[in-house]
C-alpha cells in the first residue's frame, strides 16, 4: 500500500475547521486568538490524520505485538490520544476567558473520533473534491 499524503492533509484541515467551530461555540476568547489557536491546531491534526491514514503500514509490518496488529484497536487508541492532545492544548490556550478555552471533553472526543475515522470518511467525500 502506498503512503497517503493528500488525503490526511485535507481531512486534517477539515477536522481543524470543526475544532475552530467548537472553540467558537465554547466561548473560548476573542476572535483573533481563537482563530490563531485553531490554525495552530491544524498542524497536529494533520499529523494525527497522517498516522490514521497510514496505520496499516505499521500494523502489517509484523514487528508490533499481536494486540497492536489490530487496525481498529490502534485507531481507537489514536482517537483517545487525539482527544487528550486536543483537550490539553485547549487547556493551556492563552488569551482565553478564564483558564483555558473551556473546550469540553465531548468536543475533544468528537475530534478524536473524526481523526480516527478519517480513512473511512475520505472515500465518501473524495469524489466531491476538484482534485
Amino acid at each position: 500500500m502506498a503512503l497517503e499524503i493528500l488525503a490526511p492533509i485535507v481531512m486534517g484541515v477539515l477536522v481543524g475547521i470543526v475544532d475552530i467551530a467548537f472553540m467558537i461555540k465554547d466561548l473560548s476568547g476573542d476572535a483573533k486568538s481563537t482563530i490563531s489557536h485553531g490554525l495552530g491546531a491544524i498542524g497536529y491534526l494533520i499529523a494525527l490524520s497522517f498516522v490514521a491514514f497510514n496505520i496499516n503500514l505499521a500494523t502489517d509490518s509484523g514487528f508490533l505485538p499481536t494486540f497492536f496488529q489490530n487496525q481498529i484497536a490502534v485507531l481507537i487508541i489514536l482517537a483517545l490520544v487525539t482527544a487528550v492532545i486536543v483537550h490539553v492544548k485547549s487547556a493551556v490556550f492563552a488569551k482565553s476567558r478564564g483558564p483555558g478555552t473551556h473546550e469540553t471533553w465531548i468536543h475533544s472526543i468528537i475530534l478524536g473520533i473524526l481523526v480516527a475515522t478519517s480513512p473511512f470518511i475520505w472515500p465518501l467525500i473524495e469524489g466531491y473534491l476538484p482534485f
